[in-house]
Protein backbone atom coordinates (compact mmCIF):
# COMPACT_ATOMS: atom_id res chain seq x y z
CA UNK A 1 0.00 0.00 0.00
CA UNK A 2 1.11 3.79 -0.80
CA UNK A 3 2.46 5.34 1.96
CA UNK A 4 0.75 8.65 1.68
CA UNK A 5 3.04 10.60 4.56
CA UNK A 6 6.05 9.35 2.07
CA UNK A 7 4.57 10.43 -0.96
CA UNK A 8 3.49 14.01 0.04
CA UNK A 9 7.28 14.17 2.05
CA UNK A 10 9.05 12.93 -1.53
CA UNK A 11 6.96 15.75 -3.31
CA UNK A 12 7.49 18.40 -0.79
CA UNK A 13 11.35 17.92 -1.30
CA UNK A 14 10.98 17.83 -4.65
CA UNK A 15 9.23 20.76 -5.65
CA UNK A 16 11.54 22.95 -3.01
CA UNK A 17 14.41 21.71 -5.20
CA UNK A 18 12.17 22.53 -8.68
CA UNK A 19 11.10 25.80 -7.06
CA UNK A 20 14.58 27.09 -6.28
CA UNK A 21 16.12 26.23 -9.92
CA UNK A 22 13.11 28.19 -11.22
CA UNK A 23 14.64 31.13 -9.05
CA UNK A 24 17.84 31.02 -9.71
CA UNK A 25 17.68 30.30 -13.57
CA UNK A 26 14.86 33.44 -13.85
CA UNK A 27 12.43 31.42 -15.33
CA UNK A 28 8.74 32.44 -14.67
CA UNK A 29 6.01 29.25 -15.21
CA UNK A 30 3.48 31.81 -16.01
CA UNK A 31 0.39 30.10 -14.16
CA UNK A 32 1.07 28.28 -11.46
CA UNK A 33 -2.51 26.71 -10.00
CA UNK A 34 -2.53 22.71 -8.60
CA UNK A 35 -2.95 21.67 -12.22
CA UNK A 36 0.18 22.87 -13.39
CA UNK A 37 2.51 21.12 -10.65
CA UNK A 38 4.16 17.51 -10.89
CA UNK A 39 4.35 16.17 -7.85
CA UNK A 40 7.49 14.27 -9.45
CA UNK A 41 9.05 17.36 -9.35
CA UNK A 42 9.37 18.61 -13.14
CA UNK A 43 8.35 21.69 -14.55
CA UNK A 44 5.17 20.39 -15.93
CA UNK A 45 2.58 22.91 -18.04
CA UNK A 46 4.25 26.18 -18.15
CA UNK A 47 2.20 28.05 -20.52
CA UNK A 48 2.70 31.41 -20.88
CA UNK A 49 6.31 31.02 -19.17
CA UNK A 50 9.13 33.75 -19.64
CA UNK A 51 12.87 34.31 -18.47
CA UNK A 52 13.51 37.27 -16.82
CA UNK A 53 15.00 40.35 -18.81
CA UNK A 54 15.92 42.03 -15.61
CA UNK A 55 15.60 40.52 -11.82
CA UNK A 56 12.37 41.49 -10.93
CA UNK A 57 10.39 39.56 -8.03
CA UNK A 58 7.11 41.71 -9.31
CA UNK A 59 7.94 40.22 -12.90
CA UNK A 60 4.85 38.16 -14.49
CA UNK A 61 4.61 36.12 -17.48
CA UNK A 62 1.04 35.88 -18.04
CA UNK A 63 -0.63 38.59 -19.40
CA UNK A 64 -3.68 38.39 -17.36
CA UNK A 65 -2.25 38.11 -13.90
CA UNK A 66 -3.01 42.12 -13.03
CA UNK A 67 -2.42 40.98 -9.24
CA UNK A 68 0.98 39.70 -9.58
CA UNK A 69 -0.12 36.00 -8.12
CA UNK A 70 2.04 33.76 -10.03
CA UNK A 71 4.67 36.72 -10.21
CA UNK A 72 8.53 35.14 -10.25
CA UNK A 73 9.20 36.19 -7.04
CA UNK A 74 6.03 34.58 -5.64
CA UNK A 75 6.72 31.33 -6.96
CA UNK A 76 8.15 29.57 -4.00
CA UNK A 77 4.66 30.52 -2.02
CA UNK A 78 2.64 29.34 -4.68
CA UNK A 79 4.37 25.95 -4.85
CA UNK A 80 4.14 25.81 -1.12
CA UNK A 81 0.04 26.48 -1.63
CA UNK A 82 -0.03 23.55 -4.06
CA UNK A 83 1.60 21.08 -1.63
CA UNK A 84 -0.58 22.23 0.85
CA UNK A 85 -3.98 21.13 -1.14
CA UNK A 86 -2.42 18.03 -2.03
CA UNK A 87 -2.07 17.30 1.89
CA UNK A 88 -5.34 17.99 2.40
CA UNK A 89 -6.67 15.78 -0.09
CA UNK A 90 -4.66 13.59 1.63
CA UNK A 91 -6.54 14.18 4.65
CA UNK A 92 -8.97 11.83 4.27
CA UNK A 93 -6.50 8.75 3.70
CA UNK A 94 -3.64 9.82 6.45
CA UNK A 95 -3.75 11.38 9.62
CA UNK A 96 -2.95 15.32 9.89
CA UNK A 97 0.12 15.42 11.77
CA UNK A 98 2.41 13.56 9.57
CA UNK A 99 1.66 15.18 6.57
CA UNK A 100 1.56 18.72 8.34
CA UNK A 101 5.30 18.19 9.30
CA UNK A 102 5.61 17.12 5.92
CA UNK A 103 4.66 20.81 4.68
CA UNK A 104 6.75 22.55 7.37
CA UNK A 105 9.72 21.01 5.61
CA UNK A 106 9.20 22.75 2.42
CA UNK A 107 10.61 25.99 3.61
CA UNK A 108 14.12 24.77 5.26
CA UNK A 109 14.23 22.73 2.00
CA UNK A 110 14.03 25.66 -0.28
CA UNK A 111 16.43 27.69 1.36
CA UNK A 112 18.62 25.02 1.12
CA UNK A 113 18.28 24.07 -2.33
CA UNK A 114 18.51 27.79 -3.25
CA UNK A 115 22.11 28.11 -1.85
CA UNK A 116 23.19 24.84 -3.31
CA UNK A 117 21.79 26.47 -6.82
CA UNK A 118 22.98 29.44 -6.42
CA UNK A 119 26.70 28.57 -5.82
CA UNK A 120 26.20 26.51 -8.44
CA UNK A 121 24.90 28.35 -11.48
CA UNK A 122 27.87 31.10 -10.10
CA UNK A 123 30.64 28.76 -9.93
CA UNK A 124 31.83 29.06 -6.44
CA UNK A 125 32.40 26.37 -3.76
CA UNK A 126 29.14 26.47 -1.19
CA UNK A 127 30.11 28.11 2.65
CA UNK A 128 27.22 27.25 4.64
CA UNK A 129 23.94 28.63 4.29
CA UNK A 130 24.34 31.42 6.44
CA UNK A 131 27.24 33.23 4.20
CA UNK A 132 25.42 31.91 1.07
CA UNK A 133 22.12 33.54 1.56
CA UNK A 134 24.18 36.61 2.50
CA UNK A 135 25.90 36.06 -1.18
CA UNK A 136 22.53 35.59 -2.53
CA UNK A 137 21.16 39.28 -1.25
CA UNK A 138 24.27 40.85 -2.39
CA UNK A 139 24.21 39.39 -5.92
CA UNK A 140 20.24 40.63 -6.66
CA UNK A 141 21.24 43.82 -5.03
CA UNK A 142 23.86 44.06 -7.17
CA UNK A 143 21.11 43.20 -10.38
CA UNK A 144 18.81 45.63 -9.33
CA UNK A 145 20.80 48.06 -9.46
CA UNK A 146 22.81 47.49 -12.77
CA UNK A 147 19.11 45.67 -14.70
CA UNK A 148 21.13 43.06 -15.33
CA UNK A 149 19.29 39.81 -16.32
CA UNK A 150 20.42 36.68 -14.36
CA UNK A 151 22.36 35.24 -17.44
CA UNK A 152 24.06 38.16 -18.09
CA UNK A 153 25.37 38.72 -13.98
CA UNK A 154 26.25 35.04 -13.51
CA UNK A 155 27.96 34.67 -16.52
CA UNK A 156 29.78 38.32 -16.17
CA UNK A 157 30.80 37.03 -12.55
CA UNK A 158 31.32 33.23 -13.31
CA UNK A 159 33.88 32.05 -10.09
CA UNK A 160 33.40 35.62 -8.43
CA UNK A 161 35.06 37.17 -12.01
CA UNK A 162 34.75 41.24 -12.40
CA UNK A 163 32.81 41.50 -8.42
CA UNK A 164 32.88 44.94 -7.18
CA UNK A 165 31.38 46.55 -3.63
CA UNK A 166 28.83 44.65 -1.86
CA UNK A 167 28.99 41.65 -4.18
CA UNK A 168 32.82 41.42 -3.82
CA UNK A 169 33.04 42.24 -0.46
CA UNK A 170 30.03 39.05 0.04
CA UNK A 171 32.36 36.57 -2.21
CA UNK A 172 35.45 36.73 -0.16
CA UNK A 173 36.39 33.59 0.84
CA UNK A 174 34.95 31.77 -1.73
CA UNK A 175 36.30 29.25 -4.13
CA UNK A 176 35.62 29.51 -7.75
CA UNK A 177 34.87 25.88 -9.25
CA UNK A 178 37.82 24.99 -11.84
CA UNK A 179 36.27 25.62 -15.17
CA UNK A 180 38.20 25.94 -18.39
CA UNK A 181 34.77 25.42 -20.95
CA UNK A 182 35.06 28.03 -23.61
CA UNK A 183 31.96 29.27 -22.98
CA UNK A 184 32.93 31.14 -20.59
CA UNK A 185 34.82 33.14 -21.91
CA UNK A 186 32.90 33.83 -24.98
CA UNK A 187 31.04 36.96 -25.61
CA UNK A 188 28.09 36.44 -23.29
CA UNK A 189 25.84 33.98 -22.27
CA UNK A 190 22.72 32.26 -23.91
CA UNK A 191 19.57 33.47 -23.36
CA UNK A 192 15.73 32.24 -24.23
CA UNK A 193 14.44 35.94 -23.78
CA UNK A 194 10.64 36.09 -25.71
CA UNK A 195 11.88 38.28 -28.45
CA UNK A 196 14.19 35.57 -29.54
CA UNK A 197 11.52 32.86 -29.30
CA UNK A 198 9.21 34.89 -31.13
CA UNK A 199 12.27 35.25 -33.63
CA UNK A 200 12.96 31.76 -33.95
CA UNK A 201 9.17 31.01 -34.02
CA UNK A 202 8.70 33.37 -37.40
CA UNK A 203 11.02 31.68 -39.20
CA UNK A 204 9.30 28.70 -39.04
CA UNK A 205 5.75 29.94 -39.72
CA UNK A 206 6.98 32.02 -42.27
CA UNK A 207 9.92 30.14 -44.13
CA UNK A 208 9.59 26.67 -43.01
CA UNK A 209 13.25 27.24 -41.76
CA UNK A 210 13.97 25.15 -38.56
CA UNK A 211 17.78 26.55 -38.82
CA UNK A 212 17.87 29.27 -36.04
CA UNK A 213 16.24 26.90 -33.77
CA UNK A 214 18.63 24.08 -34.38
CA UNK A 215 21.61 26.73 -33.53
CA UNK A 216 19.76 28.15 -30.73
CA UNK A 217 19.25 24.20 -29.55
CA UNK A 218 22.88 23.30 -29.72
CA UNK A 219 23.65 26.92 -28.21
CA UNK A 220 21.68 26.01 -25.20
CA UNK A 221 23.55 22.56 -25.09
CA UNK A 222 26.91 24.08 -24.86
CA UNK A 223 25.97 26.44 -21.86
CA UNK A 224 24.75 22.96 -20.06
CA UNK A 225 27.76 21.30 -20.86
CA UNK A 226 30.04 24.49 -19.20
CA UNK A 227 27.51 24.77 -15.94
CA UNK A 228 27.81 20.50 -15.60
CA UNK A 229 25.52 18.78 -13.36
CA UNK A 230 23.01 20.41 -11.55
CA UNK A 231 23.46 19.53 -7.88
CA UNK A 232 21.10 17.41 -6.21
CA UNK A 233 19.73 17.56 -3.08
CA UNK A 234 20.96 15.43 -0.07
CA UNK A 235 19.32 11.74 0.44
CA UNK A 236 17.36 12.37 3.06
Amino acid sequence: MLDKKKMLEVAVERMADLAAGWMVAGFVHGVLNTDNINITGESFDYGPWRWLPQWDPGFTAAYFDHAGLYAFGRQPEAVHWNLAQLAIALRRLAASPPLVFALERFAPLYHAAMARRFCWRLGVEPRGIERDFKLIEAAEQAMRGSGAGPDAFFFAHRGGRAAEGALAEALKGYDPVESADPYWSGEGPQTMLIDEVEAIWAAIARDDDWTPLQRKVEAVRAMGKAHGPAPQPPVL
